[in-house]
């Protein structure tokens, strides 16, 4: 599911476009705005004086106008973040834990908790380095045991893993 497929995230989206073609739109109106009051000046007001008169309403929608877009932009990028997968792998779990040991807020959010591989992506990973030949079937039931003993995985997959061979392996693949 793209993150294009989430009805909010359309509505962030439509949101901040929305909003920013109404800051073009304010914007173009302010020139006109400017344009108009050096061309036809009102009498006895300097030609500073009247563009600023002229310009001041355009200033403060587009302030405004603009707060609206940061608000959506910001809205939309939490929704994105929120929605992105983040890959899984130790490499990317130890650097998140060193980084939560040096900043403390980042602690509450257990980042590395969710980055660090389950014990299913990591029986997963030693299948397919035995299916591909890297470990031999001996290493490859030791690692199984170090892993299931390390991670208290439940009985039903090690039953299940322990008796498939090879052969098994690259049928599936």
């Amino acid at each position: 599911m793209g993150l294009l497929d989430d009805r909010r995230v359309k509505l962030l989206v439509a949101g901040f476009l929305l909003s920013l073609f109404a800051l073009v739109g304010v914007a173009a109106f302010g020139v006109l705005a400017v344009v108009s009051a050096l061309l036809a000046p009102p009498a006895g007001t300097p030609v500073l004086v009247a563009m600023l008169e002229a310009v001041v309403q355009y200033l403060l929608a587009g302030v405004f106008v603009g707060g609206i877009s940061v608000v959506f932009l910001v809205w939309l990028l939490v929704a994105a973040v929120r929605r992105a997968s983040l890959p899984r792998n130790d490499r990317l779990a130890d650097a998140a834990r060193r980084v939560e040991r040096h900043v403390p807020q980042i602690r509450d959010g257990d980042l590395s908790e969710h980055v660090a591989p389950t014990t299913e992506e990591r029986i997963d990973d030693l299948k397919q380095r035995y299916v591909d030949g890297e470990i031999t079937e001996a290493e490859y039931e030791r690692e199984l045991q170090a892993l299931l003993r390390d991670e208290d995985a439940d009985d039903d997959r090690v039953g299940r893993e322990r008796g498939r061979t090879q052969s098994e392996y690259e049928f599936e693949r």
